[in-house]
């Protein structure tokens, strides 16, 4: 799969291994990815981050546990709540919610 890399240098490869699904999560296939000021950023060394760029995405659910959600249009959003740390038991953190595209 193609992904914008950044490992301390910003490389496009074709070569990335297709994601696996872990629980509670789905396999979105990518229609359209944006590169924000977050990412660029990034590249500066903000948060010390490393790895695949574009969280401003749209794209279908292929994969989920819910099968409902298979063939929706959703957008990606950049917050990932755990669940379990201080900040998101105390909901200073968005917890994940569902967001999809106006088909």
């Amino acid at each position: 799969m193609d992904a914008l890399i950044y490992d301390g240098t910003l490389r496009l490869t074709h070569d990335r291994p297709l994601p696996q699904r872990s629980s509670g999560e789905a396999i979105i296939r990518t229609h359209l990815a944006g590169v924000c000021n977050t990412d660029i950023e990034i590249t500066r060394g903000y948060m010390g981050f490393q790895g695949v760029l574009g969280h401003e995405f749209v794209g279908t659910v292929v994969e989920a546990e819910n099968r409902a959600w298979i063939g929706r249009r959703v957008v990606g959003e950049i917050n990932a709540a755990c669940r379990v740390c201080a900040a998101c038991r105390a909901r200073r953190r968005p917890l994940p919610t569902a967001y999809h595209a106006w088909h």
